[in-house]
């Protein structure tokens, strides 16, 4: 793969995407108590799903004809990565800065991963294609999915309950003495 034949796009969202696997790494908060300090990266609790995030985005970036920009399913599923990574990495500033101790300082990697996360979604957006609009993108994605999933739309419901109670009968002989099994 030759780095320069690739899109823009997909060049951007590759780099962002690369950024932001790095910052995952990189120290989120440091708590310091009575001069002992502990450095936390961002590979705990929301910020998992942050870095599934900006792999997913990446590998999206990775696949397919690299000459082209993605296409509308794949442009919006790494604007939907992007989107929730960000809002993720801000939800963790949040909760880091509102601390009871008021002893955590966050750290630069909740910094870079949201400028990576704001770089995903500014590198997908800024150079899509003309023809690309979010509607549009939502109603591919619409399709994609109802396509893997099957005929979504011509599901037909049972009841549970039956309509009349019919009572069961025995066609063999066994009475219900010998259908009794002693319990040891």
């Amino acid at each position: 793969m030759n780095f320069q034949t690739i899109s823009k796009q997909r060049k951007f969202v590759l780099i962002s995407s690369a950024v932001g696997f790095i910052s995952m790494f990189l120290p989120w908060v440091s708590i310091s108590i009575l001069g002992y300090s502990q450095s936390v990266n961002g590979m705990h609790d929301k910020g998992i799903i942050v870095f599934i995030c900006f792999v997913s985005a990446g590998l999206i970036g990775w696949l397919g004809d690299q000459t082209k920009n993605l296409d509308r399913t794949m442009w919006m599923a790494v604007l939907l990565a992007g989107a929730i990574a960000f809002l993720l990495t801000i939800w963790f500033y949040s909760q880091a800065t509102s601390s009871i101790m008021g002893s955590s300082i966050v750290g630069f990697g909740v910094y870079i991963s949201a400028i990576a996360s704001i770089g995903i979604l500014a590198s997908a957006y800024l150079f899509k294609s003309p023809a690309d609009n979010l509607k549009d993108g939502f109603n591919s994605m619409k399709k994609t999915i109802e396509g893997k999933i099957g005929n979504s739309g011509n599901v037909t419901t049972t009841s549970s309950t039956p309509s009349t109670l019919i009572e069961p009968t025995s066609t063999s002989n066994i009475t219900d003495e010998e259908n009794i099994t002693p319990v040891i």
